[in-house]
């Protein structure tokens, strides 16, 4: 079976690499139950036949890269979901899951598992400050001590279970947050990619993480330990980054129309490998703000192709979705992309 070593060295000579869609929102298409507060995460325990197929769907679309369930699965998020006894068999049995998806599916194929890492933690009530407010991702409340061993804790269990490599999906303007996590896998051992979300602001100008009111709930009334979170230029952020050393980094959860910018900004302050994996930016008053595949894209499967082959003309060497795009955005992928890009970064 092939290692992670195998993968960077597709990357090295220029291999173009399909990574997976959805994950949280494929298990939704499928029945899946969300939960209010850990969004997907309890499904490891509570659906597991369910994550093991919605994997097995990615491989045998031609996904090279599967991504774990572990998305919302840090302990306050849990605990907030009654699920915290359970913190180490969630995110270690994601892990077993996705390596049992690999054996079922794979048919000789390499395929590499990448621990999802994310600084989704749920709000603190306004009222008394307890962590685990059905909010999206309130980080910036969040102590960097406490971040630190929420993170290190997650990334040991995965590491542990036998994770490939991590990557971070850390969606919000909280790029320290994104550091600490970072930091945190790097400590395993394990190599890590590191990717952010993007908005243009009023002045045009493409900004790190997701627009938001920053009067959310997520960002509201300060709390002890919380940090004050500073807006950032994308490339002021990657550049943030870059000494921790990823081995990739990634536009993830973005529009296409934002992501087209954006991995301009990749490319040009940063010399290795990029990654681009788009969602689909429909939102709701709906449980995380996504609906379910019952609803259609405004992109077509043929928009999402085009922009991909864009995408690996200008040098990008990963492609994939997230959020709403399932597995039939991955399926034309491999023949609409060549093999390798023009020169490997």
């Amino acid at each position: 079976m092939a290692g992670y070593k195998d993968l960077k060295a597709r990357l090295d000579r220029g291999d173009t690499i399909i990574h997976d869609a959805a994950v949280s929102t494929e298990l939704q298409s499928m029945g899946v139950p969300m939960d209010f507060v850990a969004w997907s995460g309890p499904a490891n325990y509570t659906h597991p036949s369910s994550v093991v197929q919605m994997h097995e769907r990615h491989i045998r679309a031609g996904s090279d890269i599967i991504t774990t369930n572990t998305w919302s699965t840090l302990r306050p998020t849990l605990e907030r979901a009654g699920y915290g006894d359970f913190v180490r068999e969630i995110n270690a049995r994601a892990v077993h899951l996705a390596q049992e998806a690999r054996e079922r599916a794979s048919n000789g194929r390499d395929i590499y598992v990448a621990g999802s890492l994310s600084s989704h933690i749920t709000g603190r009530d306004p009222r008394t400050g307890e962590i685990g407010f059905g909010a999206f991702s309130s980080s910036p409340q969040v102590s960097a001590e406490e971040l630190k061993q929420y993170y290190g804790e997650v990334t040991g269990i995965m590491a542990e279970a036998g994770v490939d490599f991590f990557i971070v999906e850390a969606m919000g303007r909280d790029n320290e947050a994104r550091i600490i996590q970072a930091k945190a896998a790097k400590e395993t051992g394990l190599p890590v990619w590191i990717g952010f979300n993007a908005y243009i602001d009023s002045k045009d100008t493409i900004m790190a993480g997701g627009q938001q009111n920053t009067t959310d709930i997520a960002e509201g009334t300060p709390y002890e330990g919380s940090r004050t979170m500073k807006d950032l230029t994308l490339s002021e952020a990657v550049n943030e980054a870059i000494p921790v050393a990823p081995d990739v980094i990634s536009i993830f959860h973005t529009r296409i129309a934002i992501a087209n910018r954006a991995v301009k900004v990749i490319l040009k302050e940063w010399s290795g490998p990029v990654m681009v994996y788009p969602d689909a930016g429909r939102q709701s008053a709906a449980l995380a703000k996504w609906h379910n595949h019952s609803i259609e894209n405004e992109e077509s499967v043929e928009d999402y192709i085009d922009a991909a082959k864009a995408w690996v003309d200008q040098g990008v060497q990963i492609v994939g979705a997230c959020c709403e795009f399932g597995v039939q955005y991955i399926e034309p992928l491999r023949q609409a992309v060549p093999k390798k890009i023009s020169v490997p970064r």
